[in-house]
């Protein structure tokens, strides 16, 4: 029912739009608004978790959280906040945009022991090439953040970061073979989707140059500078 009241919605966005555009879209939709309006409890969305989505009880939110060091989760009243807030993943900056974003209440996930305060890491080069350059100094309080274990890409870029671990599904046997060891590993690397590897396989084999090669891959989102940098990975 919620996609079917969706979709409508989402006509008039571009092709892979950027998350602003989608909360823009989103905003300004009379639809949205309506969507549960009768619905007295409130909304749970769960960006970060077992179970990612908009859960309709506490109890369900918080066991989806189980396992998670870092899970990012909210509550509030209207179903608008909640999908906006899975939209944006969260991030304060971009729901800030939201045209009547009333906000979501953000859990803080419980902090970890302080360790022992401890001096501040210094990386200095090795000792032949002392005195060439500067030491460089790291502080020694960088707050952690939530480990995001693979990105999934595909030509236009990151489409989704996993907050969890997940086998590389590998590519059918004549096209890693064409890819090679280390093209192969860098694709796996940044998790790029299937449809995206066959399209850099098909496209590797019908280019006569690196020229040829990058700029097709542009004209389908990727990177002129990435696409030059397989074609040095194929031919390594």
């Amino acid at each position: 029912m919620v996609d079917e009241q969706l979709q409508p919605i989402l006509h008039p966005a571009p092709h892979n739009p950027h998350l602003s555009e989608l909360l823009k879209l989103l905003g300004q939709s009379d639809v949205v608004c309506k969507l549960f309006s009768d619905h007295t409890g409130k909304f749970y969305p769960v960006v970060i978790g077992n179970h990612v989505g908009i859960h309709c009880t506490k109890e369900s939110a918080i066991s989806a959280l189980r396992g998670f060091l870092f899970p990012c989760w909210g509550e509030t009243s209207m179903f608008q906040d909640a999908l906006a807030f899975m939209i944006a993943k969260g991030i304060d900056d971009l729901l800030s945009e939201v045209q009547g974003y009333k906000g979501v209440l953000c859990t803080i996930p419980p902090p970890l022991p302080a360790p022992t305060p401890a001096p501040p890491v210094v990386l200095s080069m090795s000792q032949k090439d002392a005195g060439s350059g500067p030491n460089m100094v790291w502080a020694g309080d960088v707050e952690p953040s939530p480990i995001i274990y693979s990105y999934v890409c595909n030509l236009c870029g990151v489409i989704e970061s996993r907050f969890y671990q997940s086998d590389c599904i590998p590519p059918p046997k004549p096209a890693a073979e064409v890819l090679g060891v280390h093209t192969l590993k860098y694709l796996q690397a940044h998790g790029y989707v299937q449809s995206a590897v066959a399209s850099i396989v098909e496209l590797y084999l019908t280019s006569h140059t690196e020229q040829d090669f990058a700029l097709m891959l542009a004209w389908l989102g990727l990177p002129l500078a990435e696409g030059f940098f397989l074609w040095y990975l194929f031919n390594l």
